[in-house]
């Protein structure tokens, strides 16, 4: 019989890597006792139900709650390829010419831009 990587609890593979895009603490609502949960990018599944729709594709998106946004401007400065502009609904972006680096969301001093998907690396 077979057995999977994911049933080896990630295997023998040291290089394995993951996107993770949220690490919920004390998590108490999906069952009996206190757990950490990691919600992985790149579920396949596609589940009618499914809560956590940022963590069907697997690379990294950007993720922007305009009410949160202060329109200070800091995430323009960040960009380095001019993928987003100030308007008066916001933030918009450029699909096209963003590169998903997370410059943007790492200056955002209300985290008004995130980025859903960090890439983890097994450790041994």
């Amino acid at each position: 019989m077979m057995v999977s990587d994911a049933q080896k609890g990630l295997g023998g593979d040291p290089g394995l890597t993951g996107k993770v895009f949220d690490v919920k603490r004390y998590a108490i609502n999906d069952g009996p006792g206190i757990r950490i949960t990691i919600f992985l990018k790149g579920c396949n599944l596609n589940c009618a139900w499914c809560h956590n729709p940022e963590g069907i594709s697997l690379p990294a998106e950007r993720m922007y709650a305009r009410s949160a946004c202060i329109g200070c401007g800091l995430c323009l400065e960040a960009c380095s390829n001019g993928a987003l502009s100030l308007t008066r609904e916001g933030i918009a972006i450029q699909p096209e010419r963003c590169d998903r680096s997370g410059h943007c969301a790492e200056v955002c001093p209300t985290r008004a831009t995130e980025m859903s998907g960090r890439e983890i690396r097994r450790v041994t």
